[in-house]
């Protein structure tokens, strides 16, 4: 039939009218369709509380009508790119809230040519940097559709599956016209977020700030601030680091790491993130420690388990004085979202957070010794009284050692005090490093030093005390410096359950060592002296500490021979029972024996060659010269004997007078072994030093012929014993 006899046939007519209806139904049906389409999109965005939940119920829409597996809406800021929201049935590599740089990227072309762009199959055809991330989480073809307000392209809507040409004509058409209505209720959605958003970082921002300036020191707010801060952005672990120096100090705050980092615990600075924000003056992220890491220590985050960090610099007038540091056990946890974040935070904080450590800083500063760096007497005498008040309420003990200089005061006098205030800090420093990580020690007055020992009894604060004194002696022998410690040691609440009474029981048992002759521990033993005695002793121990200070002046070697003749010899004397004012009594000449080789010529003195026989006899002199030094003075009277007759022998042929047996006093027959074993294990100019062993043989040879015979022994079996003793403490 030709085309006019169609269009002249009977039925022709009726045909075309149906058709068209046809037709114009289907129209109807898919503008209706497209209608109530954008119709209830633009109701999903206006009735969700917010943007990540429009989004989810927006593409749940759109699935009904066009397969989506991945859709997210991007916005434009600048250089970069603001993943706004994300919903995806398959893995992503972004997440809402990622920033990526706007360069090279679909959106970028879309905001020029204000054009929808199909890449229907990734897996043939990649336009752009972003295809090769897509397809490597399997999707194969993408949808970016442009979003405009007033003419502008201010973000895109992205819609992608995971199959290849999932998006015909229909469906682009349908998409740019539905974008072209739902773009400006997006654009306020989001502007209304962000309100939101910076209402709620301004008002958690406020609480913090409020949390740290109701503290004048932060050690009571970090679980509160780390509460707070968590509301705000995620983390595992939160640290405050503080530069000091060339170090850092944490303040840190823990959940679920483990870490050493504890509040005060310090750190060198170098090769330390907080290091790199300091050079920097910028916010560091570390999106993931596998991939990359600034710092060495990363390395040591990772193995804890940590996969990816934040730091933030606290700014004080232009210069970096620390960190806040956020750390979480995910990778990609930190973004722009989160640095902004955090360093507004950080703008508000750092002024509350300088102060509260400028307040801290000022009242440790209280606490020290300016000289020294150690704790001073007010601070002493506050942890005396909490240590005194625990002790009420939960029982136990604790001790005091109360430490005085010898010889400080002469040395001061001799030197200056310049040279005086280097030497207390000095043995401030040794002292320190003697005593346990849990004691105190603090600087008490001009050369005395107190240390706290919490739960010591008196028999472990000996210990420490001893290894005080032997440590500051040792040291200040090596450099030829004369200077000891006398140590007084009390406990609670054997010697006393007041503060001043320990304090006085110390005091006195330091003045008895001192009376001894220095560089002695003595125990109070719960039998304290009076404070008024020991001032009377002071007098008399510094006449003796003159003395021994003219005669270091002379020569070095001769003050440290006295002081381990005394130490001899008070073993001696406690091991044969002499009374406590005959063992003061004998210190005193032993530190003074040799007081007589003032007088002697340097010429003789210092000489390294053996001694001639005229020279021998200027020696001899020296017991009768010193016995002229002492003199008739009434507190040195009783061991001017001792001085005296100190060479004289068992068998009568010593010096000066040739006394013979027990017509030696006692006390200068002690002096005369204590001075011998003391000669013997020391070296000499020219000779070397003996061992202890040869030096005891010695001693046992001349038993009866040098020596008392019966003091030899006792002092022989006492250094036996001493060395047994050190013997199966080595081994």
């Amino acid at each position: 039939m030709s085309k006019k006899e169609l269009l002249m046939s009977p039925g022709y007519e009726l045909k075309t009218i149906n058709y068209l209806q046809k037709g114009s139904k289907i129209v109807s049906r898919r503008v209706k369709e497209e209608i109530e389409f954008v119709s209830n999109l633009t109701r999903i965005i206006l009735s969700s509380p917010d943007i990540a939940r429009m989004c989810e119920r927006f593409t749940d829409e759109i699935r009904k009508t066009i397969p989506v597996e991945w859709a997210s809406i991007i916005t434009i800021k600048g250089e970069n790119l603001y993943f706004q929201s994300l919903s995806s049935r398959i893995k992503s590599i972004w997440k809402t809230g990622d920033v990526v740089p706007l360069k090279d990227t679909a959106t970028e072309y879309i905001a020029t040519t204000k054009q929808i762009l199909s890449e229907p199959d990734l897996s043939k055809n990649r336009r752009f940097w972003t295809g090769e991330y897509h397809l490597k989480h399997g999707i194969r073809s993408i949808v970016y559709i442009p979003l405009l307000a007033e003419d502008r392209v201010f973000g895109a809507l992205v819609i992608a599956s995971t199959r290849p040409d999932a998006y015909g004509e229909r469906e682009l058409k349908l998409l740019y016209h539905t974008a072209g209505q739902i773009a400006m209720p997006i654009k306020n959605a989001i502007l209304l977020e962000e309100i939101k958003k910076r209402q709620r970082l301004l008002e958690a921002i406020n609480n913090l700030t409020r949390t740290i300036s109701s503290y004048l020191t932060l050690d009571n707010v970090y679980e509160v601030f780390a509460m707070e801060l968590k509301k705000l952005v995620p983390f595992d672990r939160l640290s405050i680091a503080l530069i000091e120096r060339d170090k850092i100090r944490y303040l840190a705050v823990s959940e679920k790491i483990k870490t050493e980092r504890r509040p005060g615990s310090t750190y060198p600075l170098k090769d330390t993130n907080t290091g790199w924000v300091a050079k920097h003056k910028e916010t560091l992220i570390e999106p993931d420690l596998t991939q990359h890491r600034v710092s060495p220590l990363s390395k040591l985050r990772l193995s804890e388990g940590i996969r990816s960090t934040i730091h933030a610099p606290l700014f004080y007038k232009g210069r970096v004085f620390g960190t806040i540091n956020l750390s979480s056990l995910h990778p990609d946890s930190y973004g722009e979202g989160e640095r902004g974040i955090l360093e507004h935070l950080c703008g508000q904080l750092s002024g509350a957070i300088m102060n509260a450590r400028l307040y801290k800083q000022a009242k440790e500063e209280s606490r020290l010794d300016a000289l020294t760096g150690l704790f001073n007497r007010r601070y002493f005498n506050e942890r005396l009284e909490e240590k005194l008040k625990k002790r009420l309420r939960y029982g136990g003990v604790f001790s005091l050692i109360l430490c005085d200089l010898d010889f400080f005061k002469r040395y001061n006098d001799r030197y200056g005090h310049i040279a005086g205030d280097k030497l207390i800090r000095r043995a401030a420093g040794i002292m320190k490093k003697q005593i346990r990580e849990v004691d105190l020690i603090f600087r008490y007055g001009g050369d005395e030093f107190v240390i706290l020992l919490p739960e010591a009894d008196s028999k472990s604060a000996l210990s420490i005390a001893e290894r005080m004194r032997e440590g500051l002696g040792k040291e200040m022998k090596k450099r030829k410096v004369l200077l000891t410690a006398s140590l007084g040691i009390a406990s609670c609440p054997v010697d006393g359950i007041r503060g001043r009474d320990l304090l006085d029981a110390a005091d006195s048992a330091a003045y008895e060592a001192k009376n001894l002759g220095g560089n002695q521990c003595i125990l109070a033993s719960g039998k304290p002296q009076r404070a008024d005695e020991a001032q009377i002793k002071r007098p008399i121990i510094n006449l003796i500490e003159g003395m021994a200070t003219a005669l270091e002046a002379r020569d070095i070697y001769t003050y440290s021979h006295s002081r381990d003749v005394n130490k001899y010899a008070q073993m001696l004397g406690k091991a044969i029972g002499l009374s406590e004012e005959k063992l003061a009594y004998l210190s005193r000449a032993a530190l003074l024996h040799d007081i007589g080789k003032i007088g002697i010529t340097d010429r003789i003195l210092y000489k390294k060659q053996r001694l001639s026989s005229e020279d021998w006899e200027v020696i001899k002199r020296h017991p009768s010269v010193g016995a002229e030094i002492i003199g008739d003075i009434p507190e040195l009277l009783p061991t001017k004997a001792a001085i005296l007759y100190h060479h004289e022998r068992w068998d009568g042929g010593g010096y000066p007078s040739g006394l013979k047996g027990e017509g030696i006093p006692l006390e200068a027959r002690m002096l005369a072994i204590a001075d011998a074993f003391s000669a013997m294990i020391s070296a000499r100019p020219y000779r070397p030093a003996r061992s202890y062993q040869e030096a005891l043989l010695e001693l046992k040879r001349e038993a009866g012929k040098q020596f008392d015979p019966e003091l030899a022994n006792t002092f022989t079996a006492i250094v036996k014993k001493l060395l047994d003793k050190k013997t199966e403490v080595t081994t």
